[in-house]
C-alpha cells in the first residue's frame, strides 16, 4: 500500500514537470534579453533608447505575430515597450523650481518593470523639477517572461551599479537617493552594504521592502530550477510586466537576499520605508525588524500599513513607525466607488489615478480566475461589479468572502494612501522638511 502511494506521488510529480502541451513562445528565451551595458560609461539616454528599441522588436516578433494586441487595454507594441523600458526625466531647462543638485535612481521589483515606479517619478518631478530622475530595467525583464529563465541577481546588482555610476559622473548632482520597490529595495540595500563609501547617496526610499520571501520554501528554488522551469504560468495579459513566475526568478531573489538580514552593517544614511502587514510576497515582520535593528540614521521613518487581523499587528518594537489603519471597505475616488480590503504588496507604489493600474485603470488583476478553458469567472472579474473588491491574496478564502461580502477579488494594484506616501517621499528628499509631521498630515 505504501509503495503504491509513493509511486503515485512520483507519477504526479513527473507529469507536473513535463507536459505534452507545447509551450507558448513567450515562455521561451528570446536570445536577446535586457542586460547590462557593456560600456559602463554608456550615456543613460542611449541605454534607454536601445533598451526600448530591443523590447519593442521582441514584442512585435513574439507577442504581436498575428497583429492583435495580447494585452488588456489593447496596447500597441510601442506603447508596451515604453511602459516596460527604462526611462529618464531630465531637469526642466526653464524651471526655477527646487531640485537642483538632486538625483533619484529608481529600481523596480521582480517580474515587474520601471512602470511600477512611474507614479513616484512623476511625483518627484513635479516637486523637484530641477532634479534628474532615472529608472533602470533589471536584466531579464521587460521583454517576455521566458527571459526570466536565465536571469541572474548579479546582473541586477550590476545594473544598479551602472545607474549609481551614471549619477556619480554628473558634477551637477550632489544628492542621490535610491528609490526601490520590492526586489529593488534589496538591491539598494545590498549596494550600500557592499560599497558604503558612496558620498553622493543621501538616502534610501524602500517601498514594499523585500528582505526575505514570505514563503519558507524559497530556499528550495535554487535546487528546484534544475528540474522545473515555472511555478506559475499565465497568458501574459499585462502590458507593463510579466505575469508568469519562473523558478529561476525565485531562486535569484533568494540568492540576492539570503545574507541581508545576517549582515550587521548598520544603514547610517536616512531611510524611508513603506510596508504592508498583510503582504503575501515578502516577510513584512523581517522588513520591520531590519528597520528597527539596522537603520541607525536619525532621519528615518516606516509607514506600516496595518492589517485588519490583530495577530499581524505586533506592537511597534521601535520609534519612527507611522501606523496607517486599514480604513473603510467602501471608498470613492474622483467620483468612482470601489471596495478595498487591505494593502497588497503590488499596490504601494501606484496612485489610484494611474491609467493602467489605478481605480479606473485598463488592467484588472484577476489571475486567480485565469483558469482556461473555463474563463467565465475571469471575464466576470474583469467586468467587475459593485461587490468586487481590491486586496491582498489572503482575502481569497471562503471566510474572507463571507466577511467582506464580495463576488470577485482583484489583487490590489494601487495605493489608496498614495497621497501620504507621496508627501513623505517629497519631504524625505528635503532635509529641512519635518518627516514625521508630513506623515501625520491628512
Amino acid at each position: 500500500m505504501l509503495r503504491s502511494k509513493i509511486t503515485g506521488v512520483f507519477i504526479f510529480f513527473f507529469f507536473s514537470l513535463a507536459s505534452c502541451t507545447p509551450e507558448p513562445s513567450f515562455l521561451k528565451e528570446t536570445g536577446s534579453p535586457a542586460g547590462v551595458p557593456l560600456d559602463p560609461d554608456l550615456p543613460f539616454s542611449q541605454y534607454v533608447q536601445e533598451s526600448i528599441k530591443n523590447i519593442e522588436h521582441i514584442l512585435r516578433d513574439i507577442r504581436f505575430a498575428d497583429g492583435a494586441s495580447p494585452y488588456l487595454g489593447g496596447y500597441t507594441a510601442a506603447q508596451a515597450a515604453k511602459m516596460r523600458g527604462p526611462f529618464e526625466i531630465l531637469p526642466e531647462i526653464s524651471s526655477t523650481g527646487p531640485g537642483k543638485g538632486k538625483g533619484f535612481l529608481l529600481i523596480h521589483g521582480l517580474t515587474h518593470s520601471p512602470y511600477r515606479m512611474r507614479n513616484i517619478a512623476d511625483s518627484l518631478h513635479q516637486a523637484y523639477p530641477n532634479g534628474t530622475i532615472r529608472a533602470v530595467l533589471l536584466p531579464g525583464h521587460g521583454t517576455v517572461a521566458g527571459d526570466s529563465l536565465t536571469m541572474r541577481h548579479t546582473d541586477w546588482m550590476a545594473i544598479t551599479e551602472y545607474g549609481v555610476r551614471s549619477f556619480e559622473q554628473m558634477e551637477t548632482i550632489s544628492d542621490l537617493y535610491l528609490v526601490g520597490f520590492s526586489t529593488g529595495t534589496a538591491l539598494a540595500i545590498r549596494h550600500l552594504q557592499n560599497t558604503p563609501q558612496r558620498p553622493k547617496i543621501k538616502g534610501l526610499i524602500l517601498i514594499s521592502t523585500a528582505l526575505k520571501a514570505k514563503t519558507w520554501a524559497a530556499f528550495l528554488c535554487p535546487c528546484l530550477r534544475r528540474v522545473k522551469d515555472w511555478l506559475a504560468t499565465f497568458q501574459e495579459r499585462d502590458a507593463a510586466q510579466y505575469e508568469s513566475f519562473s523558478v529561476n526568478a525565485g531562486a535569484e531573489f533568494f540568492l540576492l537576499t539570503r545574507n541581508i538580514m545576517k549582515r550587521k552593517t548598520p544603514i547610517d544614511v536616512p531611510v524611508l520605508m513603506a510596508v504592508s502587514a498583510d503582504d503575501e510576497t515578502i516577510d513584512a515582520q523581517a522588513a520591520r525588524q531590519f528597520f528597527c535593528d539596522r537603520v541607525t540614521a536619525r532621519r528615518r521613518a516606516l509607514i506600516w500599513y496595518a492589517s485588519r487581523h490583530a495577530g499581524r499587528n505586533i506592537d511597534p518594537p521601535c520609534e519612527d513607525i507611522k501606523e496607517v489603519k486599514p480604513g473603510p471597505v467602501d471608498r470613492e475616488f474622483q467620483g468612482t466607488a470601489y471596495r478595498f480590503a487591505n494593502y497588497a504588496h503590488t499596490a504601494l507604489s501606484m496612485s489610484p489615478a494611474d491609467p493602467h493600474y489605478g481605480v479606473n485603470g485598463k488592467y484588472h488583476q484577476c489571475k486567480a480566475y485565469d483558469t482556461p478553458p473555463d474563463m467565465e469567472d475571469f471575464n466576470k472579474c474583469q467586468k467587475g461589479s459593485a461587490k468586487t473588491i481590491f486586496g491582498e491574496k489572503d482575502i481569497a478564502s471562503k471566510a474572507a468572502q463571507k466577511e467582506l461580502g464580495y463576488d470577485y477579488w482583484r489583487r490590489g494594484s494601487f495605493n489608496p494612501d498614495y497621497p501620504r506616501l507621496e508627501r513623505a517621499i517629497i519631504c524625505f528628499a528635503d532635509e529641512a522638511c519635518d518627516l514625521q509631521r508630513s506623515l501625520d498630515d491628512q
